[in-house]
């Protein structure tokens, strides 16, 4: 029955997710938590992530944005394998409380939504931004709507910024994953319930595809303006559930 629930769940999540671009692990953080315990949490939604993404990335393939990712990617997989690390020597519940603080000041940063850029981003910036942040993707498990606002800022929409996102986050995950392996935070049970999600999240983000297709990029922002607090939300929530 679990199996079947996790399923479902990683189809909603990603249905939506690839709406928003991105945030299916940040939904899911304080239900599965409540589900599977939290200690489960970081490596099934890796799990789920890797499954789900290259379908994402091959769906929106002809909108990549390779340039950005010659910067983007080399701190993510840094910043992937020291998460991994620190994850299976830490607790990181007021990093998550910050993380979620920080997602819920977009709302300001943007003027709730009247302003196009809060502020300009380079594109060589993103190599000490994936480094930070997926360093504390490797901790909390989720943090994909914490680099919604710096993409906006660069200039992506839309398909673009949820194929680019999709490539620079299956490679993080692979990391995260040979990471979690290698210093014995990965089990067979975790691998399991990961795939269960994964398999879900396939259908959730082909049930997308053409919903996202169709929609007005002004849509599509307003979205991602509320999309982004509430995830933070979530992870604060999530941060105070018991493990």
């Amino acid at each position: 029955m679990i199996f079947l629930a996790l399923v479902v769940l990683g189809a909603i999540a990603w249905f939506f997710s690839t709406l928003v671009a991105g945030g299916a692990a940040t939904l899911l953080l304080p239900i599965l938590g409540v589900l599977i315990g939290a200690q489960l949490v970081a490596p099934v939604i890796t799990v789920a992530s890797i499954i789900a993404n290259p379908g994402r990335a091959w769906m929106f393939r002809e909108h990549i944005h390779w340039p950005l990712l010659r910067f983007w990617l080399p701190g993510t997989l840094i910043g992937a394998v020291l998460g991994g690390w620190w994850f299976s020597l830490m607790s990181a519940q007021w990093l998550q409380v910050l993380l979620g603080l920080f997602l819920i000041s977009t709302l300001f940063q943007y003027r709730f939504g009247q302003s196009r850029r809060s502020f300009i981003m380079r594109a060589d910036w993103f190599f000490p931004l994936g480094l930070v942040v997926a360093t504390l993707s490797g901790l909390v498990g989720a943090t994909g709507p914490v680099y919604n606002p710096f993409l906006l800022n660069y200039g992506l929409e839309k398909e673009q910024l949820v194929a680019t996102k999709a490539i620079n986050s299956l490679l993080m995950q692979i990391f995260k994953l040979l990471a979690y392996g290698a210093f014995g935070a990965l089990t067979l049970q975790a691998l399991e319930l990961g795939i269960a999600v994964g398999v879900g999240a396939l259908f959730g983000v082909l049930a997308a595809r053409r919903h996202l297709a169709a929609m007005d990029v002004a849509v599509f922002r307003r979205l991602l303006y509320w999309f982004m607090p509430a995830s933070g939300i979530l992870l604060i929530i999530k941060a105070f559930i018991p493990a």
